[in-house]
């Protein structure tokens, strides 16, 4: 029966190309004048900045929630829930334009509160406009709410709990209150996630094999809570206050094994043992004030944030190794602690001003961010081979580093005809940073001004077809932490250390896009980045000792090409399906690295979602996603995939959400990748404990139609390179 089903998705996802597609019909329906309305509205919709998913004309807002409407979103991926965009390295989620400051498993877990029902639609901004900021080869992920009732108020609990190789539960609240002039809203969440991470490393040096085994099991506990308040204090100006923490403490245990063998007898000559836990006490604390001023009633308005941030983390780590050399019948034992506490501030302000004019509509406004972070990394190696321990070699480090950054950005959007609109827009940002070590006893600076151009064509043929061609420029700084020269030992023999030279790396991006009907969405892209960063292994083939380094160390070009379909096979039966393919080649120039890497990859998606009663209260959804080969700068990935099943009911008037689904079935998401560094081949298998069942419970009451977004603020860049 499962080879049935799965034949089946996979025909259909191409047989469906050449099929009609009838456009929803809207039934509004006036009890006064008892009459009516039928109207036409697209499920797909292409502006010239962004795409928009009409969720309200989907079948997928019958019962879900977001994730389920996110899945089935043109250019949006969803894989163990973890939510990227298609040929971006990174990601922002909005809501009614504004930002929502969570990541992970906290984000996940806020918006399965967002029912979709509830959900007018979903834009997706591959190329942001100059209004934001430049930062990262990312885009971003806009859901727009129903508007919600006057005089209203809901409360969401959720609770859910997962098996894998080990449970996690997660619980939480979500409450909004409008009255009046007032709108609030609360949100709560606690969580015990419980994961196992294996890696199996071979590396093949000369004269020798490594064969590595790492076992680590991690157990988080974490609190996070939103609070939110908006106050209209007249029908022209609104104060707006928003509260985001999260707290948490992770405990993992480590294990790694190490067998060396001869590379000719195959004889084993050496192993390399070693057990340790690391416990990391991390929070972070965010405040925005916000305030929006409307000039006229033709749309002019102007917008204030002002933003703080803090973020700190204790992080310690302590292992035993044992070294037992065969050949000569010898044994070290070493303990090695490590610790490192961090501590970021940051602060940020910006204006925007939204000016309609009859010739074009105008935007500008200006950001300024001033940012502060502290490491302080102490790190000692015993021998602990005789009864009396001593010191083998000791680090300690306090590393300073501040950032200041002023933007300022104008774009301009006219509509020239009804087929043509165009849109220009131009950010320029000032950055100065410095970095003091206090063990190198040196200070790095750096002080610059780029230009970040967007640029917007369109031409809508006719209600049926449209064309986007779009041109982007951004900007990839390296995270705080990366800019640490101070090492952090993983074993005795392998260690890893960032670098306060890495200078941000630039992305220039092309695309152009063609939707057809509510039926098919076309991408053709093409993106360039130079001076990328990223780690990079060496050896140290006398010692013995694997190092991870950070360095600027290649060019990066990708061309991606990729289509989405989305189809109705019966009034019980919608299906999407998406398949990309891209060329990536990588232009590397470090002594450790061959100058050219290029290949092929291709990715795979089927999403299908079954009503299965009349009253709609049953669903189910199967999932197929498979990756083919690729290669990624020096990184050779295998073949991998995943396939996912859900059963949904909703019960009490469809208050009560039931849902029980199943992941990585088959047990074929383990990640494969090799390299070559040094002329040392190494290859990895991975696996994030994917495999897993959840059976997840929320209950809401109150008015079901209420909803309140979050606010955007003026400081998202700097809070994203804190981890």
């Amino acid at each position: 029966m499962s080879k049935v089903i799965f034949s089946l998705f996979i025909t259909y996802s191409f047989f469906v190309y050449g099929q009609k597609t009838a456009a929803d019909s809207i039934i509004i329906e006036k009890q006064i004048q008892e009459v009516e309305i039928v109207g036409k509205k697209k499920l797909i919709e292409r502006k010239i900045d962004r795409l928009v998913f009409n969720v309200e004309n989907s079948t997928t807002s019958i019962g879900g929630d977001a994730l389920d409407a996110l899945r089935t979103t043109p250019g949006v991926r969803i894989q163990n829930d973890q939510i990227s965009m298609v040929g971006k390295s990174g990601m922002s989620v909005m809501v009614d334009d504004r930002i929502i400051l969570l990541s992970g498993d906290d984000l996940v877990n806020f918006l399965r509160t967002l029912k979709s029902d509830n959900i007018k639609s979903i834009e997706v901004i591959t190329s942001p406009p100059a209004k934001y900021d430049a930062e990262g080869n990312s885009g971003i992920i806009n859901i727009k709410l129903k508007k919600a009732k006057a005089d209203s108020w809901s409360n969401t609990i959720r609770t859910s709990a997962k098996q894998a190789t080990y449970s996690s539960f997660n619980a939480g609240n979500n409450f909004t209150y409008q009255k009046n002039k007032l709108d609030l809203l609360f949100d709560v969440s606690a969580s015990r996630d419980v994961n196992i991470y294996t890696n199996d490393i071979n590396y093949f040096y000369p004269s020798e094999n490594w064969v590595n085994k790492i076992y680590n099991k991690s157990e988080a506990d974490r609190l996070s809570g939103i609070f939110n308040i908006k106050y209209n204090i007249s029908k022209t100006f609104d104060i707006g206050f928003q509260y985001l923490g999260n707290s948490g403490i992770l405990d993992k245990d480590e294990e790694s094994a190490a067998q060396i063998f001869d590379i000719s007898s195959l004889q084993l000559n050496r192993t390399l043992n070693a057990e340790g836990n690391t416990r990391n006490k991390s929070n972070n604390h965010s405040f925005n004030l916000n305030m929006l001023k409307k000039l006229d009633t033709l749309g002019k308005r102007l917008s204030v944030d002002l933003d703080y941030f803090t973020f700190n983390a204790n992080k310690g780590n302590t292992f035993n190794s044992l070294d037992f050399d065969r050949t000569i019948n010898s044994i070290l034992l070493e303990r090695t602690d490590n610790n490192n506490e961090q501590k970021i501030n940051n602060f940020s302000g910006k204006v925007d001003f939204d000016m309609p004019f009859k010739w074009a509509n105008i935007s500008f406004g200006g950001k300024i961010s001033f940012t502060e972070t502290k490491n302080n990394i102490d790190i000692n190696r015993y021998n602990v081979t005789s009864p009396i321990s001593s010191l083998i070699s000791g680090q300690s480090d306090e590393f300073i580093y501040s950032e200041n950054i002023q933007a300022l950005y104008i774009s301009a959007n006219r509509k020239f005809s009804e087929k043509w609109e165009g849109k220009v827009g131009l950010r320029a940002e000032s950055t100065q940073n410095e970095g003091y070590s206090k063990m190198f006893n040196e200070t790095n600076t750096n002080d610059y001004i780029k230009l970040f151009p967007t640029f917007y064509l369109a031409y809508h043929a006719n209600e049926e077809n449209s064309i986007v061609l779009s041109y982007s420029r951004r900007v990839n700084r390296p995270s705080y932490s990366n800019l640490n020269p101070a090492r952090w030992y993983l074993t005795s023999n392998s260690y890893e250390e960032g670098n306060p030279f890495l200078q941000p790396s630039f992305t220039s991006n092309l695309e152009l896009s063609h939707t057809l009907k509510d039926l098919l969405t076309t991408t053709i892209s093409f993106s360039k980045t130079s001076d990328g960063f990223g780690q990079i292994t060496t050896h140290d083939l006398e010692n013995n000792v694997q190092s991870f380094i950070r360095r600027n160390y290649f060019d990066y070009s990708n061309f991606l090409w990729s289509e989405y379909i989305n189809y109705n096979i019966f009034p019980w039966w919608n299906t999407s399906a998406e398949a990309s393919v891209y060329y990536t080649e990588t232009r590397a120039y470090s002594e450790f690295l061959n100058p050219k890497y290029s290949g092929w990859g291709g990715y795979f998606s089927n999403n299908n979602n079954f009503t299965l009663n009349k009253k709609k209260t049953i669903s189910a959804q199967l999932v197929y996603e498979y990756n083919y080969p690729t290669i990624f700068n020096e990184n050779r990935s295998d073949a991998y995939s995943n396939l996912g099943i859900g059963v949904k009911f909703l019960c009490l008037d469809k208050q009560l959400q039931i849902a029980l689904t199943a992941n990585n079935i088959l047990g074929s998401d383990r990640v494969k990748t090799s390299n070559i560094t040094q002329g040392i081949s190494q290859n990895f298998r991975q696996y994030y404990d994917t495999q897993f069942v959840r059976l997840s419970l929320s209950y809401k009451f109150g008015n079901k139609n209420l909803n309140l977004g979050k606010k955007t603020t003026s400081n998202e860049e700097e809070k994203t390179r804190s981890y």
